[in-house]
């Protein structure tokens, strides 16, 4: 029998496991077995997203007033999705260091308290979106006739949203437990059933009446149905060594507090995140009354996602890896996890943000035929290319901070960065200097590297090693 190895905090070059860790060759094959998976999903979701916003441009009606009004929805979506993420960040992160640990039935547990509470605030919060949609609208200055159909696309969807947070918590639970192939395959199906959806209803393919823009609310509504109706089901079959049990579904106050405890960071973090990035929306909405300006800004974040979503993937496979080798108790196979995937990672976003710049007028005359918004989208896109890098490490040393428990000291850094340095910035350069989309976007990239820098020196320091979850 091999003898103990004791722990000491200041000797990390030495794993806590007797077994020898493995080679950089097999962990970027664990990260890109992790990644790959979610990375087809990103790149489907982001299809959607590049999808709504094209037929909305491509209407014979209002295709600026109507493109507008997908971008704000979009940060709706978001935010819904927001309301949800503490539930599932703490929820990824336990059932990591559960399997890592090779504690089954806590991991089942967690998995049953999650899902529950998360199908009550999804009821609580599609009821208040349904109720309150005009509301909201009214919160992001849109134009024109923008505000309408926004506020259409939201009481519309709200019917879908307990299903949708359900889809959410669901898919980082198996992440969690290192199935991202299961969550992948179910928003390929949500995903494929959004982009069939928007064509067939806005345009009026199959010979079904062309709705307009109203298809492409019932093309989000409906798929986020299927969605969560597939991943109950999925859970309830049992996936990935994680299943969910009906008596799991009763509430177990001791590990629904560990679930909010590690997850409340993450999901104020992200509350205040949307906030400040909203705050900065409803400024570019207001510039232009002819909605070209904010039809401009969202075309360049949907082909922006192109390189990002990438990103996310990766940042998933980071926060799964470090999570599971720290239930191991092997701190330095976690920081080689974490390095090597802002290696993959970070060097493909880089490269996306090379060909932002060589070929960014052609991308956004795709997006849109009118030669302003084609224009500004250009200019937006060309600056979004030399800020990848940073967005890289701001998301994947964050994803790895959050595997490590590390939550707390990643919604510190990105509320300085994105409240205090993006959104101050925007603020001064827009209602004092007077400047227009292309100066908000400078600020904008610029912060990103700031932040990317800011969440690198975090991980660089080495405390994540030692947080108890």
């Amino acid at each position: 029998m091999m003898p103990d190895v004791a722990y000491h905090p200041l000797r990390m070059d030495r794993t806590i496991c007797p077994a020898e860790s493995p080679s950089a060759r097999v962990l970027l094959r664990q990260i890109t077995a992790l990644a790959l998976p979610v990375m087809g999903e990103h790149v489907l979701h982001m299809i959607v997203g590049l999808v709504s916003t094209y037929v909305a441009n491509h209407l014979p009606h209002e295709p600026a007033a109507s493109a507008s009004a997908v971008s704000t929805v979009s940060y709706f979506l978001w935010l819904i999705g927001l309301t949800t993420s503490a539930l599932g960040v703490g929820a990824t992160v336990l059932i990591a260091r559960a399997r890592g640990a090779r504690h089954a039935s806590l991991a089942n547990s967690v998995c049953g308290q999650a899902i529950a509470a998360t199908a009550m605030l999804g009821i609580v919060v599609g009821a208040v979106v349904w109720a309150e949609a005009g509301l909201l609208v009214k919160l992001a200055a849109l134009r024109g006739s923008a505000p309408a159909l926004a506020e259409h696309y939201l009481r519309l969807v709200a019917f879908s949203i307990p299903l949708c947070t359900v889809l959410f918590v669901a898919n980082a639970a198996l992440r969690g437990a290192g199935d991202t192939l299961t969550p992948a395959l179910a928003m390929f199906v949500v995903d494929a059933v959004n982009i069939l959806l928007t064509f067939t209803l806005a345009w009026g393919w199959f010979g079904i009446p062309a709705l307009g823009f109203a298809g492409i609310a019932w093309g989000t509504t409906v798929s986020y149905v299927v969605g969560g109706v597939l991943q109950l089901v999925v859970l309830l079959l049992g996936r990935g060594g994680l299943r969910l049990y009906v008596h799991r579904l009763r509430p177990h106050w001791l590990t629904l507090k560990r679930i909010v405890r590690i997850g409340i960071p993450a999901g104020v973090e992200g509350l205040l995140v949307w906030a400040a990035q909203f705050a900065v929306l409803r400024i570019i909405n207001a510039m232009d009354p002819t909605n070209r300006i904010p039809t401009a800004h969202g075309n360049a974040i949907r082909l922006e996602a192109i390189s990002y979503m990438m990103g996310f993937a990766v940042a998933t496979a980071a926060t799964t890896l470090v999570g599971q080798s720290l239930g191991a108790r092997d701190p330095r196979r976690a920081a080689r996890c974490a390095w090597l995937s802002f290696a993959a990672g970070g060097g493909l976003m880089t490269v996306l943000g090379a060909v932002f710049i060589i070929v960014c007028r052609p991308l956004a005359a795709w997006m849109s035929s009118d030669p302003v918004i084609a224009d500004l989208t250009a200019w937006c896109l060309w600056l979004a290319g030399f800020s990848q890098t940073g967005f890289a490490a701001a998301i994947i040393f964050g994803g790895a901070l959050r595997g490590a428990g590390d939550t707390l000291a990643v919604m510190v850094l990105n509320l300085f960065s994105i409240i205090v340095l993006r959104l101050t910035a925007v603020i001064l350069v827009v209602r004092v200097g007077g400047g227009g989309l292309i100066a908000v976007w400078l600020v904008l990239c610029g912060e990103l590297l700031c932040r990317g820098a800011l969440l690198c020196m975090r991980f660089l320091q080495g405390r994540w090693r030692h947080i108890e979850v």
